[in-house]
Order: structure tokens, then sequence, then C-alpha cells
């Protein structure tokens, strides 16, 4: 084999080799660039001022009178004997990127329940929320007309629908007032409600502040199942589009396809191992 021969087969070895490794830059470069569309759509997506809640009901005692259980009695305060009484834990989460202030959460009950006692708190920082100041001052306006009537009350007058008004507003409603709810916390609303029928009471809770948007949670199963299968489907989907625009910049054999295909199927594992790399040195910085 002449001198120039041998000279032909090395460079064309090598440029194979740098060909080789050029095809696979641009597939690592593919995998790069669906990544940073990824976080890009997650940060994207953190920006909606979504909050998430659960409930919890638990009942503490319901008055029956029974053949086999026999005759049993609730009583609130050592005096008066409820149906039914229920502990309920509302729990709401700032699963947002956004911090708020002054956040209204209106609760109430329905025509059958009542509220008997109530709290609420920062999960986090273990503070207690107020109910909101004009509630108050409207819930002590209510409280006064029932005190002036009980005072002239006549016994065994029917009462009027004015003061039964009165009654029904201050132990159906309430309006808390959150001053500071930071992104990623959470507050905790305890309530004891009676219900007059033995059944589970229906509370409502909205929170009235544009912008907000309050479902209800997902179990965590439920949540983690979903996220892989969007994580899998969303991140094929952008990860051909990226590589679809490669081909036609830099247009590539069809053998190629096997590299893409290999990249494509880690890159998923590699960002998201590169993710947890980055939170993990923000969180020194937090």
């Amino acid at each position: 084999m002449s001198k120039d021969m041998f000279i032909f087969i090395k460079n064309s070895h090598m440029k194979d080799v740098i060909d080789s490794i050029s095809k696979l830059g641009w597939a690592v470069i593919a995998s790069i660039i669906t990544l940073i569309i990824y976080i890009i759509l997650e940060r994207f997506k953190n920006r909606w001022s979504l909050f998430t809640y659960t409930t919890t009901f638990n009942s503490v005692g319901t008055t029956i009178n029974d053949s086999f259980y026999g005759n049993i009695k609730v009583l609130y305060n050592d005096t008066r004997v409820v149906k039914h009484l229920n502990f309920v834990s509302l729990n709401i989460h700032n699963a947002s990127n956004t911090d708020f202030e002054n956040v209204i959460i209106k609760c109430w009950v329905d025509n059958n329940s009542q509220f008997l006692s109530f709290d609420a708190f920062h999960d986090r920082y273990r503070t207690l929320i107020r109910l909101d100041d004009s509630f108050m001052d409207e819930r002590q306006d209510k409280l006064d007309e029932i005190e002036e009537y009980n005072k002239i009350k006549v016994e065994g007058e029917q009462m009027p629908q004015q003061i039964t008004n009165a009654y029904s507003y201050i132990l159906k409603n309430l309006t808390w007032n959150v001053p500071v709810w930071n992104r990623k916390d959470s507050v905790t609303f305890n309530f004891l409600i009676e219900n007059f029928n033995g059944d589970l009471p229906l509370l409502m809770h909205p929170i009235e502040k544009r912008s907000i948007r309050l479902i209800e949670a997902e179990s965590a199963e439920g949540k983690n199942n979903r996220l892989g299968r969007w994580m899998i489907i969303n991140g094929y989907i952008i990860y051909i589009i990226s590589s679809v625009i490669l081909f036609l910049i830099n247009p590539l054999e069809k053998s190629d396809l096997v590299t893409f295909v290999i990249v494509g199927g880690l890159y998923i594992w590699i960002g998201l191992f590169l993710y947890k790399i980055a939170e993990y040195i923000r969180s020194f910085f937090r």
C-alpha cells in the first residue's frame, strides 16, 4: 500500500469519526433545546395563579335514638343537645409562583348547618389568621341588633325576620383576610360545624382575588401518574419538533435516526438529573 493511499484512508477514517461526533453533537443539541423548552414551559405554568385545596371531614358525634345502639346525646358546652357535630379541616395551598397580599376567603355553610367554632393559621409560620375587618364590623352590627331585641322581646312572641336573618348571618358566614400569602405556602382553616339533619355539612370557600383560580387538589398518586404521562408525551413532542428543525437546517442520513432515538430515550432522565442538581444548588441561595 502506497504512502498516499495510507494517508487517504487515514484521512477518510478521521473524517468519519468527526462526522459521527458531529451527528451525536446535533442529537445532544436537540436534547438540550428540548430541555430548555421544557423548563421554560414549566416556569410559565408556575406563573398561573393556581390555588389547590383539600377538605377533611371528621364526625365528632351524633345524637340518635336507636333500638340497637341505644339513646345517645351529644352536648355542646354541656347544655345544648346537637344533632350532629363535624370537625372540618380546610387546607388551601398557593401552588403558583406568585406572592399575594390581602387574599379574601369567604366561607359559608348550607341551610341545615351552622358554625360553632373556628380558627385559621399559616402552616409554615404557625401564625393565626384573623377574620376580615369589614366582616367583623358587619358581624358586630348584627350582634348589636340581636342584643337590643333580646332586651325588649316579649315571651312567646314570634321572632322578627330581621333578627332571624341576623342570627343566620352570624352562624353561617365567615370571611377571612390573609395579609400575606407567599408562593408554595398553605393556610389551614378549622371549623366545628353542626348539622341539623345528621348529615355532612356543605362548606363553600371561594377566594375573592383577581387572577386566582381555586381547584381541588389531586391525590399524590394521581398527580404523579399524570405528571409522568404528560412529561413523556410533551417531552417527545418537543423533541421530535426540535429534531425535525435540525434535520431541515443540516440534512443528515437516515442512519442517524438511531442516534437521535437513543439520545431521545435518555434525554428525559438526563434532563431530570440536571434539573435536580440545579434545584439543589439553588436551595443554598434561597
